[in-house]
């Protein structure tokens, strides 16, 4: 029941936080603008979305002969700001038809560490060991903010005497876009089945709930993946007694 609570709450606040980023301005830092590229409008003009994406609303309009900053890039959409400090996205294609200061084409800038901090929305998978068992599970996640995501995940784990699966829900917090890699805490919440064997001794069906604590590290590849590594402690409550499990284990990522 705490955990369907949890994950209820997670959707609510995700769903909330969607709906407020759809109408908003994506924030860009002064220190982002500083070094980013510049490149001037010759288009009649150059709409800007409050995200990556058709569906977002247009905001603002760049008019031609203005100049901008290139801030980052998500898929094919980039986020820009003007002189004004208006911030917006804008379409690859309509992009490239702009010229640096030396009036030749601009080369756009690729995917970059930061913009996978500054992404909302993620997915993945990773497989591993918990307490000498394998495990394999996959996630998608909700970034709130620069530093603060929520992570829901479902695993899967085998075992010599059994098998289960894992439900959880989870807090991260990343401190930093400093480096190549981020470095990540967590702390979640969630439950687990084990199943065991119909020959051995013992229960055949156990769930227990469990809190997790943990850290790791995103390492940014190329394009919009992420190599991830990480340990966690499971703390499981089962018939009023407390068992800790050590869980090892790397995946990838995905932002969009």
């Amino acid at each position: 029941m705490k955990l369907h609570l949890m994950l209820a709450f997670t959707l609510l606040a995700t769903s909330a936080a969607v709906t407020q980023a759809e109408s908003e301005a994506p924030v860009v830092s002064d220190e982002d603008i500083a070094g980013a590229l510049e490149v001037r409008v010759i288009d009649p003009y150059l709409e800007l979305h409050t995200g990556p994406g058709r569906g977002y609303p247009v905001i603002y309009v760049v008019e031609k002969g203005e100049d901008i900053a290139v801030v980052s890039r998500r898929t094919t959409w980039y986020l820009i700001a003007d002189k004004r400090g208006k911030t917006g996205w804008v379409t690859r294609e309509s992009l490239a038809r702009t010229l640096e200061d030396t009036g030749t084409p601009v080369a756009l800038p690729e995917t970059r560490q930061g913009d996978f901090l500054r992404s909302k929305f993620r997915v993945g998978f990773t497989v591993g060991s918990q307490d000498g068992s394998d495990q394999i599970s996959v996630m998608g996640g909700y970034r709130l903010n620069k530093y603060f995501g929520l992570e829901a995940e479902y695993g899967k784990f085998f075992a010599y005497n059994g098998e289960g699966e894992m439900k959880s829900a989870s807090l991260l917090v990343e401190p930093t876009d400093r480096w190549n890699f981020s470095p990540f805490l967590s702390l979640g919440y969630g439950t687990q089945d084990f199943n065991r064997k119909s020959r051995l001794p013992g229960r055949g069906e156990v769930t227990g709930d469990f809190y997790s604590v943990g850290g790791g590290v995103n390492y940014y590849i190329g394009f919009n993946f992420v190599l991830r590594g990480e340990y966690r402690r499971m703390t499981f409550s089962v018939d009023d007694d407390t068992v800790g499990n050590d869980v090892w284990r790397i995946g990838f990522s995905s932002f969009f």
